[in-house]
Order: C-alpha cells, then sequence, then structure tokens
C-alpha cells in the first residue's frame, strides 16, 4: 500500500470539500440578506404608498435596489447575519475546547488511570504509550466505555497537547493486540493530523446554521397575523420572512452536515492510511474492520447517545442519512485490493477471540520509534509529575545544580520544592534514552494542573535552561517540546501549512546542521552525515557550516519549518533519519533532537 499517495489523494479531497462547505455558508448569508432586503424593500414600498411619493417605483430587482439605496443598513444586515453564525459557532467551539477529556466524559467514557490493575486497560495504555512515543506526541488521556460491547473507539480535542483516545469495551474484549494498535494508530492519525480541530470547527459552523434555522422558526411562530394582508410590509410579510429564514437554515444545515460527512469520510480514509505509516502495517488494521464486519454488536453504540461523537469515530456508531464512514469492504479493499469477502462470512461463523491472552506477546510494530525508549510508569498526580518534569532539569555539575535549587526555592514553596527533591532519584534512574519519552507520558498528569499553573511551569523551565550558558542538547529540547506543546493546547493551530522546502531552504540548512553534530565530533562524520540526509532534498543544497549560537538558530528554524506543506515535512522528516543513519549508531543526543523535531512538526518518528 501507497499511504503517502494515499494520504495525499484524502488531503485533496478534504480540502475540495472543506471549500465547498463555505460556499454553502457564503449562499446561506447571501440568501438571507436576500430575505431581508425583500422585507424592508416591502416596507419602504408601502410608507412610500401611502404617503403618496411617486419617486419610489424602480425597474430593477428588490434586494438588490434596496441595498443600493441604504448600502450602510445592508452592510449593517450582512454583518449582523455573520455575527449570529460566528458567536453560534464559537460558543459551540468553545463548549469542545475543554480538551478531549470533556467529550469523553460527556459519552460515559471512564478515564483509565496509569496504575490500573485491569489486564486489558493495562494493555490499552501500553499501546497507546507506545504509539505516542512513536508518532511523537505527548501521551492523551485514556478512556473506556464500559457499556459498550461493540467495536469502536475515537480521538477529541483540539490539539494533540489536550486529545483523548477513547475505547469500547467491545474493542478491548475482541481485538488482539495488533487489531487495537491499528485501531490506535488510525486515532493517531486524527490527532497528527489536525482531524479533530477541523471537526470542532465543522461542528461549530453546523451549530450556527442551525441557529439560523431556529430563529427563523420563532419568527415565523411569532410574527404579527394581522394588518393588511395585501401589503408586503405587513405582518403577514413577517410571516413569509420567517418561513423563508426557516427554510434557508435548514436548506444550509442539511447542505452543511452532507458535506461535514463527506469530510469525515476523507478524513477516516486518511487515518487509515496513517494507521499504517504508524504500525509498519495493514494486517492489524484491517483485521479489526473484519472483526467489525462479522461481529455480532458491530461497531454501533448501545448505550452512548453516539450523535455528538458520530464524526470522530473508527467505524459508524449509528445508523445516519448521511454515511460519516466509507463502507466497511471498501476499507478493507483499500488495504487489500485482493481480500475476499468470504473471509468475513468465515470469521463470523466463529466465535471471535477474546484480545487479552495476547499482551504476553508485545509485539513491536514500532519497535524501531521506540528502541531504547521504553516509557517508565509514573505515578499520576499533577504534582509529582510537575516536580519530575524540574527534576529532569538537574544540572550534572555542582555549581550550576546548586544555582538551579536557589531559583527553585525562590520560586516554589516548600512542599514543592521537596516534591522535587523526592522525585529526583526517579529521574536519576532513567536512562538518557528514556528522558524525553518520559516527558511525553507525563502529560496526561500535566493537563490536569490549572492554566496559571502550567504558564509559569513553561516560564520557570525557560529560565532554569538559560540559567548557565553552554545548554546541553537535552536542556534544549524539553525547553522547547515542554514550552511548545503547553502553547499548542491554549490556542489551537494548523498542524500543516504551504511553506515548500525551498522557500525554507536557510531552515533546512540549519536544522541538518544541528543534527549532524549531535551525532559525533568527527568533522569528516559530521558532514558525511549533513550530505546524505540534505542530498536530494533541495536543487541547490548549502555546503555544511557550523555556528555558535545553534539553540537559537534550531528554535527558529523549528518554527519555521512547522508551516511545511504535509509533502515536505514527509520528505523533511526522511531526510534527517538518514542524517542518524549515516554512521550506523544512534547517539543519545540525535534522538532527543529527532523527537523533538518530529513532534513539533507533528509527524511520526521515522523507521531508523
Amino acid at each position: 500500500m501507497d499511504f503517502y499517495a494515499y494520504q495525499a489523494a484524502a488531503r485533496k479531497q478534504s480540502r475540495l470539500f472543506v471549500l465547498l462547505f463555505i460556499t454553502v455558508l457564503a449562499c446561506v448569508v447571501l440568501a438571507l440578506d436576500a430575505v431581508a432586503f425583500t422585507v424592508l424593500d416591502a416596507r419602504d414600498g408601502a410608507r412610500y404608498a401611502a404617503s403618496g411619493v411617486q419617486e419610489y417605483t424602480s425597474p430593477g430587482i428588490g434586494p438588490l435596489d434596496y441595498a443600493r439605496r441604504h448600502p450602510d443598513t445592508a452592510l449593517g444586515i450582512s454583518l449582523l447575519i455573520l455575527a449570529v453564525i460566528g458567536i453560534a459557532s464559537a460558543f459551540k467551539s468553545l463548549e469542545l475546547q475543554g480538551g478531549g477529556a470533556v467529550v469523553a466524559r460527556s459519552v460515559g467514557g471512564a478515564r483509565v488511570e496509569a496504575d490500573t490493575a485491569d489486564p486489558a486497560l493495562r494493555r490499552l495504555r501500553n499501546i497507546i504509550e507506545e504509539m505516542a512515543i512513536a508518532a511523537g506526541v505527548p501521551v492523551p488521556e485514556v478512556y473506556v466505555l464500559e457499556q459498550e460491547p461493540a467495536i469502536n473507539a475515537f480521538a477529541a480535542g483540539q490539539t494533540p497537547a489536550n486529545a483523548a483516545i477513547t475505547v469500547t469495551r467491545g474493542a478491548l474484549d475482541q481485538l488482539t493486540r495488533d487489531e487495537l494498535q491499528g485501531v490506535i494508530g488510525h486515532e493517531f492519525s486524527h490527532i497528527v493530523n489536525g482531524d479533530m480541530r477541523l471537526n470542532v470547527q465543522l461542528m461549530g459552523a453546523i451549530f450556527g446554521l442551525l441557529v439560523i434555522a431556529v430563529a427563523g422558526r420563532m419568527m415565523f411562530y411569532f410574527a404579527p397575523r394581522g394588518g393588511d394582508r395585501d401589503r408586503r410590509g405587513g405582518g403577514m410579510g413577517w410571516v413569509g420572512a420567517g418561513l423563508a429564514i426557516m427554510a434557508l437554515g435548514y436548506i444550509g444545515l442539511t447542505a452543511g452536515r452532507i458535506l461535514q460527512a463527506a469530510v469525515s469520510r476523507q478524513r477516516e480514509r486518511l487515518a487509515d492510511g496513517s494507521a499504517v505509516q504508524f504500525t509498519r502495517s495493514t494486517d492489524g488494521l484491517k483485521g479489526a474492520l473484519m472483526k467489525i464486519a462479522a461481529s455480532e454488536y458491530g461497531s454501533h453504540f448501545v448505550a452512548a447517545d453516539a450523535e455528538q461523537v458520530a464524526h470522530m469515530l473508527f467505524a459508524p456508531g449509528l445508523a445516519r442519512i448521511f454515511a460519516t464512514h466509507p463502507p466497511l469492504l471498501a476499507r478493507i479493499r483499500e488495504l487489500d485490493p485482493q481480500f475476499d469477502p468470504a473471509e468475513i462470512e468465515r470469521l463470523a461463523a466463529r466465535s471471535v477471540p477474546a484480545g487479552q491472552g495476547d499482551d504476553e506477546s508485545r509485539k513491536e510494530h514500532v519497535a524501531a520509534a521506540t528502541v531504547g525508549a521504553a516509557s517508565v510508569t509514573v505515578p499520576g498526580s499533577a504534582t509529582y509529575a510537575r516536580a519530575l518534569v524540574l527534576a529532569l532539569l538537574a544540572s550534572r555539575d555542582p555549581a550550576v545544580r546548586q544555582a538551579q535549587g536557589q531559583l527553585l526555592a525562590q520560586r516554589l514553596g516548600p512542599a514543592d520544592f521537596e516534591a522535587i527533591n523526592a522525585a529526583g532519584a526517579q529521574a536519576g534512574s532513567l536512562s538518557p534514552m528514556q528522558r524525553l519519552p518520559t516527558l511525553l507520558t507525563l502529560f496526561p498528569s500535566l493537563r490536569r494542573l490549572p492554566r496559571a499553573e502550567r504558564q509559569k511551569l513553561a516560564v520557570l523551565v525557560q529560565d532554569l535552561v538559560h540559567l548557565h550558558p553552554g545548554i546541553e542538547v537535552f536542556e534544549f529540547c524539553l525547553g522547547l517540546l515542554l514550552g511548545t506543546l503547553l502553547t499548542d493546547e491554549m490556542a489551537a493551530q494548523a498542524p500543516h501549512g504551504n511553506l515548500t522546502l525551498a522557500q525554507a531552504a536557510p531552515s533546512v540548512h540549519a536544522l541538518f546542521a544541528t543534527l549532524a553534530r549531535c551525532g559525533s565530533s568527527d568533522e569528516t562524520e559530521i558532514r558525511a552525515a549533513y550530505d546524505a540526509g540534505i542530498r536530494g532534498l533541495l536543487a541547490q543544497p548549502a555546503p555544511y557550516a557550523t555556528y555558535d549560537d545553534w539553540p537559537q538558530r534550531t528554535s527558529d528554524a523549528l518554527g519555521r519549518l512547522e508551516s511545511l506543506r504535509p509533502q515536505d515535512k514527509q520528505k523533511l522528516i526522511e531526510g534527517l533519519g538518514r542524517t542518524v543513519a549515516a554512521d550506523g549508531r544512534l547517539a543519545v543526543e540525535e534522538d532527543e533532537l529527532l523527537r523533538t523535531t518530529c513532534a513539533l512538526l507533528h509527524c511520526p518518528m521515522p523507521q531508523l
């Protein structure tokens, strides 16, 4: 399966449907303008006729004539309509800004703690932590729908930093580890590709159209029925206007839902392709889809209200007029063109095996991305997570460590300072390869800190990092990663842009130069690694050059490269992988910078 081409086709179709969705919104606004202008034009005509003024008569089209005669009023009405839709959309979006955990709890999800003793839940957390490390994103919060026997899952949230993944009990009980990993890989695609943010925006716009329809219905019901029925500007005119606004609102709502479902189908295709990228295999995802087709319950919810999360689900959660997912057989055939539908009948004829017994096998499809970087279980307390982050920054230089202690004592209370000292033992026991993956696993706990506390933590980390000259790669990566992810959570951004590699050439050179120096101290090896990675990436790559202010240059470069097109990010990450692999060794600093780059650019770790 050429999943890169598969993803590119899905993105292209998604952009088309989003453009059509915006066109529908614009048409609804123009149609509502026409209704409002027609009513006001009729009112003016009736008033002028009653006063005997003859100059009002005009051969033009009523709404356009009204807009021409009263441009200020026409503009104000247009802005008012846009404001109603915009405010309603913003209100709905704000409801969902609490993160994926809010959505998960709204449908009855129960949070899975890090220290759970349930083997199935433990297996689920293991898979999600592994996939997060492989994808280079913070570990999302984990929820389970205990009352749902069907096989399904969804990811919710506006950014990778406040995401949550929810899985049904049926998926835990019926899927093998490989199959569950395929489902989780699909959900991680929604996180990395910005589908959650797009879902929130579309849901907000749909709600705005619904508000217009409801406003028209209220106008229709409460408009006065008295007055001269022969006058278009009388009471019956407002009844007609209410009916027209209600009709336009529902027409726009229906068209919006059709396009929303079309966008959802394309993003599901994209997620299937990305799941293959994350897991390096089509078998697990294919097996999960086959079991849904063969299962008694399928993927439909029986207890929770699936309507509000229908567009986020792994497979259809309820019967709908407008399908939010491609047909199961079509999805399976795109993964395996040689698929025989008779396999589903044979699978349905025998009992579907439970997945828990597979836990011991621990098949590592993401081993290439997580080699040497196994996560470490830490207590789920937000206070302990913050203490461990700060303890990880403790310098090996006694003088610097003393200065860090003085700064922490000034900024924090005695209890917090003591917690950092207590976390120091675990921080010291971590191997260098475990430090950044551990940071990613801490995010579910860090998210529970109040926003003000998270902001203070980001500032404190930066101050500790820059407390002494000669910043280390790990300090640079931890400070940048933590600060950026906390900012991502507070201000959702599009995960990709339209920048090309050629337009970002200086930033590309800076990043490759820094990464090459992380892997060796030998100038010949450094130049060879730089050339191996950047060759073929740019038409005329600049020769390797070193510089002293690498932290600032690299930070600026990563900020610029975040706006690359998805296909250019793919090429960039593959080139970085070639630089790392040039000497056949994986240095700690290389792993840290590569992992940080993938996290900030919303890309999975390359296969090394």
